[in-house]
């Protein structure tokens, strides 16, 4: 233990503030400050929300979240990696009965494919006789090059239209796990944790709601197709992002 988790628990206790007064603050489970200050950080998601957490946490509680991150990183404890042998692979004996099969089959192959030749040079060799007198075909009548009658090959391709979307729909692409709280048309449809690898999409009338954005810079966002900016970075909480019809025709 680095001690970090020493330094949050004083500084805490010295406000006078509890657990869940934090909570209701910065929206951080009660449980996650508890494992922050005790440094079980094997409760936590992963290293990179436990920065953002130990960030936002600090903030809150006027601490240098650098000194604080410096001290969580140096706790880290790096595991070695295996060493990798390479398995030896048995070279297989070719059995002393195979040679004799191969080149007697070669040899039965070889005699067939003179007997081929053979025939069909003898097929060939005499005179192909035939009374049938071909019908002369039609000669096509010549047509004018006119323009107007004239009919193009090659078609036009055909312009694929845009998609068309109805009041407002959200992509979501975590690339990281991130904590989301929204709400679409007054009802909260997302209060946890997405995981990295996983899509979201929501639908919504008149306007969708980020109320709390755990980790802005863990995913990828596209509203009715468009791809917007980042929200934030790795690690940062964000607040209150309102999308309408007005946010789309602004993009």
């Amino acid at each position: 233990m680095a001690g970090e988790g020493v330094l949050l628990r004083k500084a805490r206790e010295e406000k006078g503030w509890s657990y869940h007064d934090v909570e209701d603050s910065i929206k951080i489970r009660a449980r996650y400050l508890e494992a922050l200050e005790n440094e079980e950080y094997a409760i936590l998601p992963g290293v990179v929300y436990t920065r953002g957490f130990l960030r936002t946490y600090c903030k809150h509680l006027g601490l240098n979240s650098e000194e604080i991150i410096n001290l969580y990183s140096s706790s880290l404890a790096k595991e070695p990696s295996p060493e990798l042998h390479s398995t030896l692979t048995p070279i297989q004996s070719t059995p002393v009965w195979f040679k004799p099969i191969v080149i007697v089959v070669m040899a039965l192959f070889a005699v067939l494919i003179v007997i081929g030749i053979t025939y069909l040079s003898k097929a060939n060799s005499g005179p192909q006789v035939s009374d049938y007198t071909p019908t002369p075909l039609p000669i096509a009548p010549e047509t004018q090059n006119n323009p107007i009658n004239s009919v193009q090959d090659s078609a036009q391709p055909a312009e694929e239209l845009p998609a068309k979307y109805e009041g407002i729909v959200a992509e979501l692409i975590f690339k990281e796990n991130c904590w989301l709280k929204i709400r679409v048309d007054g009802v909260i449809v997302l209060d946890g944790m997405s995981y990295s690898g996983t899509n979201k999409i929501l639908e919504g009338k008149e306007r969708i709601e980020f109320l709390t954005i755990g980790n802005a810079g863990g995913f990828t966002l596209k509203l009715n197709g468009k791809e917007v900016q980042p929200l934030g970075v790795s690690g940062e909480v964000v607040r209150n992002y309102i999308v309408t019809e007005d946010t789309i025709l602004n993009l």
